[in-house]
């Protein structure tokens, strides 16, 4: 399942604003940074019921890089997480927690990307480096990684009648000017809806 237009952005532009500032004042959004998706390289997640022992719910998240380059991205990644909810005929946006991958113009989800830059050189960075042609996976919960927790709190976006839920997980990250970090994925990640179970979508 893709998000069409008719799938993600009937609430467009009047909430775009509202993605940027989000749940808890976890997003960081900053205006003029953005990136175009990447071409090539895909992010995909699965829900996992345990990402762990004693972990907790997660996601199995994959990068595959098609291309004939190593590409290296910062973690976090996923940096954000994006909830919808399907009431009546549309897909209407619900949430989003993290950092950098949020879209500029919701109509387009082909195009470019909000990024996450650091306001200061981030101290124990730490990467995630593919070869050409690899892929790497690794599973997260959300116990650990607070950005891809799942929270539909979003007073001005609870919808009667919400029946099904998914997640978009994004990665766009643009380093500090003191972040001496080469080769860092100049282009932004977004995976496709992940299908939420009823349990996890119907948690408050």
């Amino acid at each position: 399942m893709m998000l069409k237009s008719g799938f993600l952005f009937r609430c467009v532009s009047l909430l775009l604003p509202a993605i940027a500032a989000s749940t808890g004042g976890a997003v960081t959004h900053h205006p003029g940074l953005a990136l175009p998706l990447c071409s090539h390289i895909t992010l995909s997640a699965s829900y996992l019921a345990e990402a762990g022992p004693t972990k907790g719910p997660g996601f199995l998240f994959v990068i595959n890089n098609d291309t004939n380059k190593e590409i290296r991205l910062e973690k976090p990644v996923p940096t954000s997480a994006h909830w919808y909810a399907h009431v009546g005929q549309r897909w209407l946006w619900r949430a989003s927690s993290g950092s950098g991958g949020s879209l500029v113009d919701a109509n387009n989800e082909k195009g470019q990307v909000f990024a996450y830059q650091p306001s200061q050189p981030p101290q124990h960075p730490e990467y995630i480096t593919i070869p050409p042609h690899s892929s790497q996976e690794w599973a997260e919960s959300m116990k650990e990684h607070p950005a891809i927790a799942y929270r539909p709190s979003c007073a001005i976006c609870n919808n009667p009648g919400e029946r099904e839920y998914r997640a978009v997980f994004a990665y766009a990250y643009v380093p500090h000017p003191q972040e001496h970090a080469d080769g860092l994925l100049p282009c932004g990640l977004r995976s496709g809806p992940v299908i939420m179970p009823p349990l996890a979508a119907n948690s408050r």
